[in-house]
């Protein structure tokens, strides 16, 4: 199953500091065409020093039962100034009755496939190493996202990433502020920072792959807003577009504090 944007990548920083640290559990429903494709649960900390998202997702409702899909995810780091220096990602679970692991180290600050589950298939053009330089995965993306907002007030910047298979180049700009009305999927409304991403595969194409469709820009929109009073801003809805279902929109359904001990 296939995202086209790392939209559910959908938060956080983590202080190096060995003590309990009050995280922020996140909850979000996606639909698509009106129905509840996907639910999604994140733990998100901020810190000053380094960062850890963990993330989880899994099909729901009448897409479910036809196409279950369970992913687990995690990526640590530290911070090099105002981006992120990723440490370690990993991905696992199963989609689509097949087994996908990933691991992605970063020794020197660059990408290295630790483990990758199914091996890269023979129809899929592999990533250079050239191309995978100065990448980030698809969590420390995100996190970089909500960093800018945090420091700045405004979302512009463009990343790099590599998931193991594939090289995408996301950039972001600031689009203004609107406001969310009520909604009955979502525990958000009120005003929010939307910003709109342009995103584009570089590498790591499948042969048989529509290649008009694979290498076209896709545009997606997050829209973020601190949900508690002077903490910073996160993601309250995201829209993006998926491989198998259209257009789709994270809506968030729950939040709330969370003890995690380090």
């Amino acid at each position: 199953m296939t995202l086209r944007l790392p939209a559910l990548a959908l938060l956080a920083l983590l202080p190096a500091a060995a003590r309990a640290q009050e995280a922020t559990q996140l909850s979000y429903a996606i639909y698509a065409a009106g129905l509840n494709v996907l639910v999604v649960d994140s733990k998100a900390e901020f810190g000053p020093r380094d960062y850890r998202i963990d993330l989880a997702y899994r099909t729901t409702g009448l897409y479910g039962t036809f196409i279950p899909v369970r992913i687990d995810s995690f990526a640590q780091g530290s911070w090099n100034g105002a981006r992120p220096a990723p440490q370690r990602f990993a991905s696992w679970g199963v989609a689509r009755g097949k087994e996908r692991r990933i691991t992605l180290d970063y020794p020197g600050g660059q990408p290295v496939i630790r483990t990758l589950v199914p091996a890269t298939e023979p129809d899929r053009d592999p990533v250079p190493p050239a191309q995978q330089r100065d990448t980030m995965d698809t969590l420390s993306a995100m996190a970089f996202l909500v960093r800018q907002v945090a420091q700045t007030g405004r979302c512009d910047g463009t990343v790099r990433i590599f998931d193991g298979r594939r090289v995408l180049e996301t950039q972001s700009v600031t689009a203004g502020s609107e406001s969310l009305s009520e909604d009955y999927r979502s525990a958000f409304k009120g005003t929010a920072l939307r910003c709109d991403m342009r995103g584009r595969q570089l590498a790591g194409f499948q042969h048989d792959a529509d290649e008009a469709e694979i290498r076209r820009v896709h545009v997606s929109h997050a829209w973020l807003a601190p949900l508690v009073p002077g903490q910073p801003a996160l993601p309250v809805r995201v829209s993006f577009e998926t491989r198998f279902f259209g257009s789709a929109t994270a809506y968030l359904t729950q939040f709330g504090p969370t003890q995690a001990v380090r």
